[in-house]
């Protein structure tokens, strides 16, 4: 049962004295209403003591376990934040420290302790001697033990004591070098470079020091700019080129010094696919001796060659300029310059196309005495116009009949056989525009096999060119060549006759011949090589079913017989230009009934065949058959051969 208070009593908040009561106050108040002993109506005072604060609302406790660990928390953080603000002071102090010993003190060894210092000339002339002073300082706090400089030349550079030798680079051992001690050392050296060329020497000072196995390395460098050479060369040629079309190019050397320069040669490193035509000095190892240049002089070559390769392959020239050790010696000792051309191969600027009776094939073979159609067709390729487009083919060698050459769209000038196709011929070459094209024809004959020399060609040189627009660092004026050789094949004369009276072979039977009454006959067969040598000549014939091969024979060569196929061959071996052979074979003949009154053949048609070894290629010949008609006789008489 619970008792009511009466308005306006509060109950005072008794805080327990010990920290270890968690009892709250209203819970001691309510045990102390219910305790037994308790007095009723015990008087409490209205008012609270003068030093106690009461609360406005009713508060509770916190557990003593919590107020225990709240005041652990704060006294761990406490610790945690004086620990760390002890660290970082620590480390500051550290970093501070080695900052000092790294900059201002202590033992430590470092390349920027050493200083290298180089004195000398910035600009020079090439194939001056070069003067450069070279100072080391040491401030390490230690000696450098096992100093070493090195200094790398150039290419080509000589030294100052003898200028044919080279001089690569210099390096010299310095031994130790005290701490705060400074060395200088005076080098000289002649150095060659090209006109406007900055030339970098690099220098490295290594070294090592006392108990340390590490070793140090400062490198430094030093600039020279070249304002000019004791010889100058200069290339001049086209930048791109028609594989296998003749390239020029013009080398210039000038002597830039104050004496006159001897032995001066180039040496020339030309490239692959270059073939060298011509040359305005001789050409001897791949270089040019130019003798004694006067101060100021210069002298020029020409070298004019073919360079043969794919469209828009690039070729590079090497030309080096100097001076040999004597006049006999080609091989510069001294090289004061070096200049490179680069090329590049193209596809023709005008395409081009011959084809001579519609054949465009490369090892072409005609015959003597024979109607040749020429046709020549060209394409601008450029992705310009060509103005004043020219075609013109020159017909040249021993097989042309030049009496015979016509056109009927171009112009024969007479004077050179040459066949010009023109904007006087054809309009639309005043101007070639890109991708055009055009076609001109013109005919001729090869002479006859009896006006033929030895080994009979005829030549087709195509020259097209024109003015290029609208390009630069290419010729304005450009052209393209081709040449096309052709070779007249071997003419060979085959004959065949029958003997019998004038017969090697001792021939029988009565002439005329009589039916059912066997004759022999000496079948002679005759070649003659009016060309080129032929070899493996052989002279082939079948002979008709009622002749019979006896397998008599005579003459040059071997003989052969087919029985089956009744095929005589004959052998002639190897022919000279010009020469001739003969053999002959014996054949048996017993006239027919059914061949009264005829002139019967004794052999089938016969051919020849063999390799032309100048052309190249198979000849053949052919002859009618041998008959009864024995036309070579002593004493013939016509009609001998109609058999009775």
């Amino acid at each position: 049962m619970t008792a009511s208070l009466p308005r306006g009593f509060d109950i005072l908040r008794v805080m327990s004295p010990l920290p270890e009561d968690t009892t709250g106050s209203l819970e001691k108040t309510r045990e102390r209403l219910y305790e037994p002993t308790a007095i009723p109506h015990a008087h409490i005072p209205l008012a609270a003591p003068a030093d106690h604060t009461l609360p406005h609302t009713w508060q509770e406790e916190k557990p003593l376990q919590q107020v225990a660990a709240e005041y652990r928390g704060k006294q761990h953080v406490r610790y945690a934040g004086m620990f760390f603000i002890t660290a970082f002071v620590f480390f500051i102090l550290s970093l501070g420290a080695a900052g000092y010993f790294f900059y201002f003190g202590g033992n430590t060894v470092s390349v920027d302790k050493v200083t290298i210092d180089i004195q000398g000339p910035t600009t020079i002339a090439g194939g001056d001697t070069v003067p450069l002073s070279v100072t080391i300082t040491n401030t390490n706090p230690v000696a450098l033990e096992n100093a070493t400089i090195e200094i790398a030349f150039p290419s080509g550079t000589r030294s100052a004591s003898n200028v044919l030798v080279s001089y690569p680079r210099y390096v010299e051992n310095l031994g130790t070098l005290a701490s705060g001690a400074r060395i200088t050392r005076s080098i000289k050296a002649v150095i060659f470079g090209g006109a406007g060329q900055t030339l970098t020497l690099p220098v490295l000072f290594s070294y090592g020091t006392a108990g340390s196995n590490a070793d140090f390395a400062k490198k430094s460098s030093y600039a020279l700019a070249v304002s000019s050479t004791p010889l100058s060369l200069s290339v001049d040629t086209l930048s791109e080129t028609v594989s296998g079309k003749p390239l020029t190019l013009t080398l210039t050397v000038r002597s830039n010094a104050n004496v006159p320069l001897n032995n001066v040669v180039i040496e020339n490193e030309l490239p692959f696919g270059f073939s060298v035509l011509s040359s305005s000095l001789p050409l001897n190892n791949s270089s040019f001796s130019l003798g004694t240049i006067a101060p100021g002089a210069s002298k020029e070559v020409k070298l004019v060659g073919t360079l043969v390769g794919q469209d828009k392959e690039q070729r590079v020239f090497h030309f080096t300029v100097g001076t040999a050790n004597a006049s006999n010696d080609q091989t510069p000792a001294v090289a004061y310059m070096t200049q490179d051309a680069t090329v590049i191969i193209t596809s023709p600027f005008i395409n081009t196309t011959l084809a001579i009776n519609g054949d465009t094939s490369t090892n072409l073979v005609v015959m003597p005495g024979s109607h040749q159609n020429v046709s020549v067709s060209y394409t601008n390729t450029l992705s310009t116009s060509i103005t004043n487009a020219t075609v013109a083919i020159t017909v040249s060698g021993s097989a042309v009949d030049y009496e015979s050459i016509q056109t009927a769209s171009g112009f024969y000038r007479s004077v050179d056989h040459t066949v010009v196709f023109s904007r006087d011929t054809d309009p639309s070459l005043a101007a070639l525009a890109p991708g055009a094209s055009g076609i001109g024809t013109f005919f001729f004959s090869t002479l006859s096999a009896s006006a033929l020399s030895v080994a009979p060609t005829l030549t087709l040189a195509i020259s097209v060119s024109g003015t290029r627009v609208g390009q630069t660092n290419v010729p304005e004026d450009v052209s393209a060549s081709v040449t096309k050789t052709v070779k007249v094949a071997t003419v060979l004369v085959l004959s065949a006759s029958a003997l019998h009276s004038s017969g090697s072979l001792g021939n029988s039977g009565p002439v005329p011949p009589k039916v059912d009454k066997e004759t022999t006959y000496t079948i002679v067969l005759g070649v003659q090589d009016k060309g080129s040598a032929v070899a493996g000549g052989t002279v082939t014939t079948v002979l008709p079913g009622y002749v019979k091969y006896t397998g008599l024979t005579n003459g040059v060569g071997t003989f052969s017989y087919n029985e089956a196929a009744h095929t005589v061959s004959w052998s002639t071996g190897d022919l000279a230009q010009g020469a001739s052979a003969q053999a002959a074979f014996q054949v048996s003949f017993t006239p027919s009934l059914s061949q009264k009154g005829s002139v019967p053949s004794l052999t089938g048609p016969i051919s020849f065949s063999g390799f032309d070894r100048f052309a190249g290629v198979q000849v053949t010949s052919s002859a009618g058959p041998a008959t009864t008609e024995t036309l070579g006789d002593a004493g013939y008489v016509p009609g001998n051969g109609i058999v009775q």
